[in-house]
């Protein structure tokens, strides 16, 4: 009996294996939508300079202007943009527009603008789609009573525009838990790969065996009792 119980408990423990849980990471990725950017397919500066829009310092105006001429098409797209030391105006507009605003309301601001941007040290725009063929005439407005603007301004002409549409993508990593393939190797020697098994919690194989040759061994013994 005790050479077939050792026998038993040897075959067990060879047979059995326990799966082991690991956490592996996965990685999606995921597409949130799209962005449109708008360039120009061919590029010509044709304002490259820098600027000095004195102040009202000894004057009686109201603001003092600085303007530069430049000629463009229908079917031309314009972009560009100044950076300055102390805040001015910028204004974009037809010449004829801007002989008509410097009649009018010099210091103020026109509606008549293809681009514009009041009171900044900076600004950019583009590209914008040149509505009618002629001269433009790019505008820098001081209104400062204390300093002169000091600074460049560029202006680009493109031959077209294209808009190119992006994906805008997003990574995400989940955690999944997932059981490594067993190995088990039988008395023979042979070894055999598996996969995960399920055991009871809190009871393992081995256990399981040791609690039902332990009641074999009492139901043997109670017998002998009993014969006696």
């Amino acid at each position: 009996m005790v050479l077939s119980i050792a026998a038993l408990l040897t075959i067990v423990s060879q047979n059995s294996s326990s799966a082991t849980n690991l956490e592996q990471l996965y990685t999606s990725t995921v597409t949130l939508g799209s962005s449109l950017t708008t360039s120009l397919s061919t590029t010509q500066q044709v304002v490259n300079t820098t600027f000095t829009v004195l102040s009202t310092t000894g004057t009686n105006l109201q603001c003092e202007l600085w303007n530069y001429n430049f000629t463009a098409n229908v079917g031309q797209y314009v972009s560009g943009g100044y950076s300055s030391d102390n805040s001015v105006s910028f204004f974009l507009v037809q010449q004829s527009s801007f002989q008509a605003w410097l009649q009018a309301n010099p210091c103020g601001s026109t509606t008549n603008a293809l681009a514009s941007q009041l009171d900044a040290t900076g600004f950019s725009f583009g590209p914008l789609a040149i509505p009618s063929s002629g001269t433009w005439t790019v505008i820098l407005v001081n209104s400062s009573n204390a300093k002169n603007a000091e600074g460049v301004v560029s202006i680009y002409l493109g031959a077209g525009a294209y808009t190119l549409t992006q994906p805008l993508m997003t990574t995400i990593t989940t955690t999944i838990p997932s059981s490594v393939t067993q190995e088990q190797t039988s008395a023979t020697g042979q070894t055999t790969f598996t996969g995960p098994t399920t055991t009871i919690s809190g009871f393992p194989v081995v256990s399981i065996v040791l609690g039902v040759i332990s009641g074999l061994v009492m139901t043997l013994v109670l017998r002998k009792r009993n014969r006696c």
